[in-house]
């Protein structure tokens, strides 16, 4: 079987934010004045920052606080989305109603400002711009397994099931819910990319972790000042970004054909 280089590049991604640290034991957060702002070396591949701390050693630590909140929020965001789109297609009208005005409400405004207005509301942290990121982006999740499920239950062996007596909870966690994890796999998927820009992009307007914990939003934000005297401070962090978001994308967009192929549409 041939391993697609944007696969390979995202296993390579995850071994050193998780492997990193622990093979490269330099302290993210020991500082060394003398060594501030130094070139690439064989002691620190990527330099030093402002308080000559090893920037190598901070990428990888805030790749894992990035990539890990990237993942809770699309988790959040599917689970939510899901929760609330069966309820909006299995319940009454008037929930079904109420969700979906909900849902419109939401989406009129921008999910990034919302999340950062939600987030100065619980006062900043890494926390709460994560649950902010949930509560504000589930929608098109919800309207989606909405539409999903509706179809699910029009099928002969689900209209059978309604007629044995089944609840509608054994329905779609026996029936439905089977039926559609792949393409809800293939949505996260495609959806991760984008949730990790809004958790850097928030990050970097100070609303994740605090300094001195290194994130790569944070870390993109603290080396601007210095791009003009040492620019490989911010370009390696963005490229960890750009590669990480263009990889997913693509693996994204390798599932989603290749579940088509499977149903048929290819």
């Amino acid at each position: 079987m041939k391993i697609k280089w944007y696969a390979l590049t995202l296993l390579m991604i995850g071994v050193a934010v998780t492997l990193g640290p622990v093979l490269w034991p330099h302290d993210p957060l020991e500082q060394n004045i003398d060594q501030r702002l130094a070139p690439m070396s064989l002691k620190s591949p990527l330099g030093t920052d402002q308080f000559g701390r090893d920037m190598l050693a901070r990428i990888m630590v805030g790749g894992r606080w990035s990539l890990t909140g990237a993942a809770i929020v699309s988790l959040g965001t599917t689970g939510l989305g899901f929760v609330l789109g069966a309820i909006a297609a299995i319940g009454p009208k008037w929930l079904d109603h109420l969700i979906r005005r909900l849902t419109e409400v939401f989406q009129a405004v921008p999910g990034v400002l919302l999340a950062l207005a939600l987030t100065a509301l619980l006062r900043p942290s890494f926390a709460n711009l994560l649950l902010a990121l949930v509560l504000t982006n589930w929608t098109w999740y919800s309207r989606m397994y909405r539409n999903m499920i509706r179809q699910a239950l029009s099928a002969t062996h689900i209209e059978g099931a309604q007629a044995l007596g089944a609840s509608y909870l054994h329905i779609v966690t026996r029936h439905i819910l089977p039926n559609i994890i792949s393409p809800v796999i293939v949505i996260a998927t495609l959806n991760f990319g984008a949730v990790l820009l809004n958790v850097s992009a928030l990050s970097f307007i100070g609303l994740g972790l605090p300094p001195p914990t290194p994130e790569w939003g944070n870390l993109i934000n603290e080396s601007r000042n210095f791009f003009q005297r040492v620019p490989l401070l911010m370009i390696a962090t963005g490229l960890c970004i750009a590669i990480t978001v263009l990889s997913v994308n693509l693996l994204g967009n390798d599932l989603r054909d290749q579940l088509a192929k499977r149903s048929g549409f290819l």
